[in-house]
Parts: structure tokens; sequence; C-alpha cells
């Protein structure tokens, strides 16, 4: 676990995050419905949240 992480430090990849499933949490941005928004998701399970701190 990363401990106390500012969210600039989460969405580049200065620090690897690691999810509870083990695998490696990166930051994508996805545009739907005409907006964009940032989604967490873990490279292993498959799982995805809007913020980082919920795959840990």
């Amino acid at each position: 676990m990363a401990g106390n992480v500012s969210k600039n430090a989460k969405a580049r990849t200065s620090l690897i995050m690691k999810s509870r499933w083990g695998g490696v949490i990166k930051m994508k941005s996805v545009f739907e419905n005409g907006k964009l928004r940032h989604v967490a998701y873990c490279d292993k399970s498959g799982n995805t949240a809007r913020k980082a701190k919920d795959l840990m």
C-alpha cells in the first residue's frame, strides 16, 4: 500500500501503487457522454474505480 499519496502523484507514473489483488493500479482517461473522466484500473484483475484509493 502506498500510504498518503497526493492526487498528482496518483495521476503520474512516479509511484507504483499496488491493488488489493496484487496488480499495479494505473490511471486512464475515458471520454463518454461528452465528458472526460479519469478512471483507476487494476492490471491484474481488471477492476475499475473512480479513485485509486478504492482499489487499495
